[in-house]
């Protein structure tokens, strides 16, 4: 972690600052750059993520699912703003080139689609309790299994391909 958050070091993502930093560091730079960029503005964040560089948009996305998943699901994920970001996150995999995680992220799209309508209520309500209710409503807790076995190889991925591909990052 960095002690400074955002970090201004990360307003601009190099491909010299990309190679120093190690597999557990290139997303919370990403999610940093990025939070710096949408400090110097007031744009939603859909049209934001829009335009991110193709690099860094597969890899800030993914991250949100990541944080997500990890924190409370893709029910959370889903329930929350982020979830308007599956398909950008999805397009996010393919590129980085983890399809283990892309046919995740598939079931989660599928699942979540297949349920809109009876999770629709809970989600139009909008408040922790019917957050906490819409856990037993739905089964994206069998596709958070597989995410969760997946482990932490996605960090390994995001570092890979930020190094591979640093041109991909550039503004």
């Amino acid at each position: 972690m960095f002690a400074h958050w955002p970090d201004p070091r990360f307003r601009h993502l190099g491909p010299e600052l990309l190679a120093s930093l190690s597999a557990d560091d290139i997303g919370d730079a990403v999610v940093q750059h990025v939070a710096l960029r949408s400090a110097d503005t007031q744009t939603e964040r859909a049209v934001l993520v829009g335009a991110l560089p193709s690099g860094t948009k597969a890899i800030y996305t993914t991250w949100l699912v990541d944080v997500e998943v990890k924190n409370g699901g893709f029910n959370q994920f889903f329930f929350n703003p982020y979830g308007e970001l599956a398909g950008t996150a999805l397009a996010g995999y393919e590129l980085l080139g983890a399809e283990e995680y892309a046919a995740v992220m598939r079931a989660a799209i599928a699942t979540y689609e297949s349920e809109h309508g009876k999770m629709a209520p809970f989600y139009a309500a909008d408040t922790l309790e019917a957050f906490s209710e819409s856990y037993k409503h739905t089964t994206l807790n069998e596709v958070d299994q597989r995410y969760y076995s997946l482990g932490d190889r996605i960090y390994d991925v995001w570092a890979t391909f930020a190094h591979d591909h640093a041109e991909l990052f550039i503004d």
